[in-house]
């Protein structure tokens, strides 16, 4: 049976990775808020692992923000809705960006 890449797999590759990895259905175990779960990755992750995170996220919020909310449904088909954490989905990743791109003290 062939191997189902989704088009935020092949586009996106850590950015898929993240979602599926960290905002999935029981992403509550990493903590209860965006800046909770994004800070359990920090603190499992270094920055070989978050510099191309963050270049995924901003060529993502490049694609423009027309039809964005369903692009990122369909090109990651996240477990949670961004937009329960931000009010858009561009605000979700950019919250994510900022928190993984503060400096830790």
């Amino acid at each position: 049976m062939p191997i189902i890449i989704s088009k935020g797999q092949q586009l996106f590759p850590d950015l898929a990775a993240f979602m599926g990895g960290w905002f999935h259905q029981d992403f509550d175990i990493h903590g209860d808020s965006l800046e909770a779960v994004v800070a359990a990755f920090r603190s499992e992750s270094d920055a070989d692992l978050v510099r191309p995170l963050v270049r995924d996220i901003d060529a993502f919020l490049a694609t423009g923000d027309e039809g964005m909310e369903d692009r990122f449904q369909e090109f990651f088909r996240p477990d949670i809705i961004p937009t329960a954490f931000r009010p858009t989905t561009r605000e979700f990743l950019l919250a994510v960006r900022d928190a993984l791109t503060t400096d830790r003290h």
